[in-house]
């Protein structure tokens, strides 16, 4: 039985169905970024959206291990319109407790998010953008890309060297050491998520081995303050006494932009993290990682003299940082 055309009115409906949809401003990414943004156009009464891919808004500090502690102070929760007002400023929030901060203010600012919603493609005519997403299309006037720095891990090449028999996992999938199987780890990278899930093994009993970077070290605390006190005051007061905090235009190279932040913790109430001491503890501490060879691990000689080998186990958590995260954009 043939089908009978539609009539103009049912292609006038499809038509308006599959037209984007109109909007002064988009935002790309439900994080805090995008959650301030958020807040800012609200009081300037600009019309917009805020597409988050995940269907919670909470960012990926939900991708954190278990036992996850921010690694500034609670006083710097400083979000527009709710800064911290807990008992504990000094303290270092826990993830779930973190999460829920982010989504407590975007109740409070009665944020217009649209969550489960992936934007696949962004381009430009006529002076405005379309953008494409998994829940339609939209017409916006302008777009903010609030999508943070470090969402695609990197996993180095060399880890194909490595038989099956040996599980990988990358710091986004790392939960607890309940995770990995009998035997040793190897941490490859010393930044903050590694040097803090040196700790979380150390302290469950594990044997421990460290692949170093050079990412530096820092005191937490100075003259009776967190570090970050005094990183702040740099930043409010430095003018007046001649230091100003550099412009990305000002950095001695585009590689400084993905400089590493420096080895602290929050766990216990905040401290120091120093190689020597992990050291001390029980941790294996190696060079770079260099080579894999069927599970024969290479590493370079800049932690001890010569070049230095060993068999890691059965387990092997790769702790290495992400690379930016890309918008397909034309």
């Amino acid at each position: 039985m043939e089908t009978a055309p539609p009539t103009a009115a049912q292609q006038n409906r499809a038509a308006q169905q599959n037209r984007p949809l109109e909007i002064d401003t988009l935002v790309v990414g439900g994080g805090q970024a995008g959650l301030a943004t958020s807040y800012f156009l609200s009081r300037a009464g600009v019309e917009h959206v805020v597409l988050e891919r995940r269907y919670a808004l909470g960012g990926a500090w939900q991708d954190r291990w278990d036992a996850f502690v921010l690694n500034t102070p609670n006083f710097s929760l400083d979000l527009p319109g709710m800064p911290y007002a807990g008992p504990e400023p000094e303290a270092f929030m826990a993830r779930d407790d973190v999460v829920d901060y982010f989504r407590d203010y975007a109740t409070r600012i009665d944020a217009p998010v649209r969550t489960g919603t992936d934007v696949t493609w962004i381009s430009t005519s006529d002076g405005s953008f379309s953008v494409e997403t998994s829940d339609g299309g939209w017409r916006a006037r302008n777009v903010v890309l609030a999508t943070g720095a470090y969402q695609i891990p990197k996993i180095p090449a060399l880890s194909a060297g490595l038989p099956k028999s040996v599980l990988q996992l990358h710091t986004h999938d790392y939960r607890n050491p309940e995770q990995l199987p009998d035997g040793a780890a190897l941490i490859v990278g010393t930044g903050q998520s590694g040097g803090q899930i040196a700790e979380d093994l150390l302290a469950a009993g594990r044997e421990v081995h460290l692949a170093v970077s050079t990412c530096p070290e820092a005191p937490r605390r100075y003259r009776g303050h967190d570090i970050l006190y005094w990183l702040l005051q740099a930043g409010i007061h430095g003018p007046e006494y001649g230091i100003n905090a550099l412009t990305v235009g000002q950095l001695p190279s585009p590689a400084a932009r993905f400089a590493c932040n420096p080895l602290l913790s929050g766990t216990d109430g905040g401290h120091d993290i120093h190689l020597r001491e992990l050291g001390r503890q029980g941790v294996q501490l190696h060079g770079h990682l260099e080579a894999a060879d069927d599970g024969e691990l290479t590493f370079t000689d800049d932690l001890h003299n010569a070049s230095q080998q060993s068999r890691p186990g059965s387990a092997s958590a790769w702790a290495v940082r992400s690379t930016p995260t890309s918008l397909p954009l034309e």
